[in-house]
């Protein structure tokens, strides 16, 4: 069974690729719901379909204050349009989201990440396992991650955008001498 993904989680991400723009709200609901398709708006019972476009309206409006609240997200009115820019708490969750989602590669295929960041960029370090073991990542050995999800290219953009790039490496790799099990179960 596939999980869900929850509506701001979902949201994060369609505001992820949309990128930082200034947009007209209803444009914005528009683009979100176009994900279920546009037969929904179209035919039968038009009241009905104009109160379930209030409803999800409103139901974005409160998904998008909360996310506001909780950091991941500034919005900025300007007129009758919003500049919403993701935050790096917002960022990193959309990376997390999407080294989760990731689908496995073939079997004995691994993504391998070694870093080796400095004592000086301490709080860097720490973040950056922070978000591999969020994003599904096993440790291999010190500063050594391993995940069998497509990641790759995720977690090559994250490390170039957050110019870690002259202390960490990204591999994908299938001959391990010893690769232990993973704490958590299978992905």
């Amino acid at each position: 069974m596939k999980k869900r993904i929850p509506a701001s989680k979902f949201l994060l991400a369609a505001l992820a690729k949309i990128g930082e723009t200034a947009v007209d709200f209803n444009h914005l609901v528009s683009a979100v719901s176009s994900h279920y398709g546009r037969a929904y708006g179209k035919g039968g019972h038009t009241y009905v379909v104009e109160l379930k476009r209030r409803q999800y309206e409103q139901d974005i409006k409160a998904k998008l204050r909360q996310l506001k609240i909780n950091h991941y997200i500034t919005a900025e009115k300007i007129g009758k349009r919003f500049l919403i820019t993701l935050t790096k708490k917002g960022q990193a969750t959309t990376i997390v989201q999407r080294l989760r989602s990731a689908k496995i590669m073939a079997k004995g295929w691994y993504t391998v990440v070694i870093f080796d960041i400095p004592v000086s960029q301490s709080w860097a370090r720490k973040q950056f396992r922070q978000l591999l073991k969020e994003g599904g990542f096993f440790l291999l050995q010190q500063s050594v991650w391993a995940s069998n999800g497509n990641v790759y290219t995720v977690v090559v953009d994250f490390v170039k955008q957050a110019k870690l790039d002259k202390w960490v490496n990204v591999y994908r790799a299938t001959d391990f001498l010893y690769l232990p099990k993973r704490s958590n179960g299978p992905k």
